[in-house]
């Protein structure tokens, strides 16, 4: 009787490509290591993924859908930057693939659903839209990037991660308070020439 296909395989096959990723990065991930660490054979990673970069992209997706699973339950901006360091610290590795995904995506004009997701929360939070609020979520995630990074390099229970933690979420309520519509109107009357 021949064997029936495994209807998990692709999770454990991605599963383990997680696991090398969290435990060494990016580099350790080939489709021979990925198949040691499924408990599999490379011709059976060859069977579900073509060649090293779909796997990579399955991997990223499966990376983009936690995240995502994580900033949907937040409502506000300040919540999301704040849970995006949290996972970063968590999963530091994971992080650096999704800032490179984030950029290669951003230049290629690609769907990119957390930025997206940002976007929406930005409008509805301060009511700015299009390209005001692309700028704003630009910068919402460079800040985030930037800081998850220094965090992860200063070690994550530092004074040091505590700082950058601190000082990017002043800068984060300074950059929101910028765009919020208030702000906006105190910035359209200073232009506007005082009547003697």
């Amino acid at each position: 009787m021949p064997r029936l296909p495994d209807p998990e395989l692709e999770a454990r096959i991605v599963a383990a490509a997680l696991r090398l990723l969290d435990r060494g990065g990016e580099a350790v991930i080939t489709m021979r290591s990925v198949a040691r660490e499924a408990g599999t054979t490379t011709p059976t990673i060859y069977g579900r993924f073509s060649d090293r970069d779909r796997l990579m992209e399955t991997l990223v997706d499966h990376i983009t859908n936690d995240i995502m699973a994580m900033l949907r339950r937040k409502t506000d901006v300040e919540a999301m930057f704040r849970e995006y360091l949290r996972y970063s610290q968590a999963h530091p590795l994971r992080m650096n693939l999704s800032v490179t995904t984030f950029g290669r995506r951003f230049v290629a004009g690609e769907e990119m659903p957390a930025f997206e997701l940002l976007m929406a929360r930005i409008s509805e939070q301060l009511g700015v839209r299009g390209r005001e609020c692309q700028d704003l979520a630009l910068a919402v995630a460079s800040l985030a990037f930037g800081t998850a990074q220094g965090m992860i390099a200063a070690g994550s229970d530092t004074r040091h991660a505590g700082q950058l933690r601190r000082s990017s979420l002043r800068a984060l309520r300074m950059l929101v308070a910028a765009f919020s519509p208030a702000q906006a109107a105190r910035q359209a009357s200073a232009r506007r020439p005082a009547n003697h």
